[in-house]
């Protein structure tokens, strides 16, 4: 009988919070088979770095990269997640979770900003259980701006080990050309390797992704 790939789901606000979270993991799940889906809130809006056209090439050639499928829910609402009716978010959200049924869902850490607030919420809203299915684990993942208010974050905690893949992972993002900011911004090559540096410090690896798990089935 042959084994079935893993389904993997990935519900992120912006495209690049995907890699920021889990690029490392996502490295690793594509050598070994998984099917990834990774799912946007929003891509576009007002400000310059948010050209939905450049966005969005950033995004299919992360996606290419990662052999993933993709969905962008909303095109021009960057900051403006939070104006959009959680009925909306939450319809879309159940219509993929029903189709892909993944085993696994990563969702984003709520943090201060609207959009991370509404797509944590709605994401959650979504992993609910069904008739007939609930996935086995549900896990938030990190974003370099609100690591210091992790404290308030429920679940216990799980680490990935991405030693041998850490260039990869800096690779990964720096496709998102528009996103890199210089220090003391996290978002750049450095603020991703110290990161993964304290994670790694704090379970025993040189560089690691840590995640807050919110549901594991065994």
């Amino acid at each position: 009988m042959t084994q079935q790939r893993k389904r993997i789901l990935v519900i992120a606000p912006h495209a690049d919070d995907e890699v920021l979270g889990c690029g490392g993991y996502l490295l690793h799940q594509k050598k070994e088979g998984a099917d990834i889906t990774i799912v946007v809130g929003t891509i576009g809006g007002i400000a310059p770095h948010q050209d939905k056209e450049t966005r969005l090439a950033e995004f299919n050639a992360v996606c290419d990269s990662l052999g993933a499928q993709r969905t962008v829910l909303f095109f021009g609402k960057d900051a403006l997640m939070d104006t959009i009716p959680s009925y909306d978010i939450i319809s879309q959200l159940d219509k993929i979770v029903d189709a892909f049924r993944p085993d696994e869902i990563f969702i984003n850490y709520r943090s201060h900003h609207q959009d991370h607030m509404k797509m944590y919420d709605c994401a959650l809203a979504s992993c609910r259980g069904r008739e007939g299915y609930s996935p086995k684990t549900v896990v938030l993942y990190e974003y370099p701006f609100i690591i210091s208010k992790m404290e308030s974050v429920g679940g216990g905690n799980m680490f990935h080990d991405i030693t041998d893949c850490i260039d990869e992972k800096v690779g990964l993002f720096m496709l998102y050309g528009s996103q890199v900011r210089k220090a003391p911004s996290p978002l750049n090559e450095d603020g991703i390797r110290q990161l993964a540096k304290l994670r790694g410090m704090e379970c025993g690896t040189e560089y690691a992704e840590k995640f807050y798990i919110q549901k594991m089935v065994r």
